[in-house]
């Protein structure tokens, strides 16, 4: 750094930062996680028919060597039991859900997951949706390491906003859009323009490029009509810089020469290729399971 040589040294846990045996380290570590954390279950939380372990090993499981919370199990031998889902973990994106005091001991439980096998949580990165009002009787101080976790109206996780009642259309696609039309101003600077490639050609590049960064998370998401017009608006945005229209041009012309669809026919599309792909799961996924713990008046579907 600076010119400079550092004295040596030696990691004391994990492995050297861009190591191919990272993620598959990470992977193990942290997949013991769920199970310690389902102990913090109570009678209110989700649970689904699965054969996973419904808490942490007891002492009577195996533990590998260097892995306190990893029992070692023949899955062959398990059972369908009722499963809590009270964390879902996207590789180190972890969320957890429950109520005030449930979410206060999960945090706990990670803490000292974390302790133990040698990493850290960083809890200027945590945030915590509907939070209790501090005046309330239901308030718990949540923490990691000591530290507050802060309390928020709004998170993105995974590049979707959360609101209190879920997912929030109209934020998702205030999101998506300076992304894409900053990607279709490069595109634009390279050679996507009138003087440059071909309409056809630029017309190929938006559609691989830049329109996938405004249909991400439409699949899930209940837009309304203002969430598809605004979409409509940003796909015009970008459309307009290859030709180079003015900024109040139609581009329903244009979009007919390129074979390019509204964005409320891209976002039923995507709609529909969910559905299809979701009868096609396995059955331990884990929407296929909760699909199946739903009444069957919400949990089929014909398409």
């Amino acid at each position: 750094m600076s010119n400079q040589v550092s004295t040596p040294f030696t990691p004391s846990t994990g492995v050297l930062q861009g190591s191919v045996l990272s993620p598959h380290l990470y992977s193990i570590y942290i997949n013991t996680l769920p199970a310690l954390l389902r102990s913090a279950a109570t009678r209110t939380t989700a649970m689904v028919s699965s054969l996973s372990p419904s808490g942490p090993p007891g002492s009577d499981f195996g533990l590998s060597p260097g892995l306190p919370f990893g029992p070692t199990l023949d899955v062959s031998s398990l059972s369908l039991s009722p499963t809590a889902i009270n964390s879902l973990l996207y590789a180190d994106d972890v969320a957890i859900l429950g109520s005030a005091s449930e979410v206060k001991q999960m945090l706990d439980l990670a803490q000292i997951h974390s302790q133990v096998l040698g990493y850290r949580w960083s809890p200027i990165k945590c945030a915590i949706l509907n939070a209790p009002d501090p005046t309330s009787s239901r308030y718990v101080r949540l923490t990691l390491y000591d530290e507050d976790i802060p309390s928020v109206d709004e998170f993105v996780y995974l590049g979707v906003p959360f609101v209190r009642n879920g997912i929030s259309p109209s934020r998702l696609v205030a999101h998506r859009k300076p992304g894409a039309q900053l990607k279709m101003a490069q595109l634009c600077a390279i050679g996507a323009n009138r003087s440059g490639f071909s309409l056809l050609f630029s017309s190929r590049l938006y559609a691989m490029f830049v329109r996938p960064k405004l249909e991400y998370g439409l699949a899930i998401s209940k837009l309304l009509k203002k969430d598809y017009d605004e979409l409509e608006r940003a796909q015009s945005r970008c459309l307009r810089l290859i030709v180079g229209g003015h900024k109040t041009s139609s581009t329903v012309v244009l979009r007919h020469i390129c074979n390019l669809p509204s964005m409320r026919f891209r976002a039923d599309t995507l709609v529909l290729k969910f559905c299809l792909r979701v009868q096609s799961l396995p059955d331990d996924c884990l929407l296929s399971l909760l699909s199946s713990s739903l009444p069957s008046s919400y949990g089929s579907f014909s398409a």
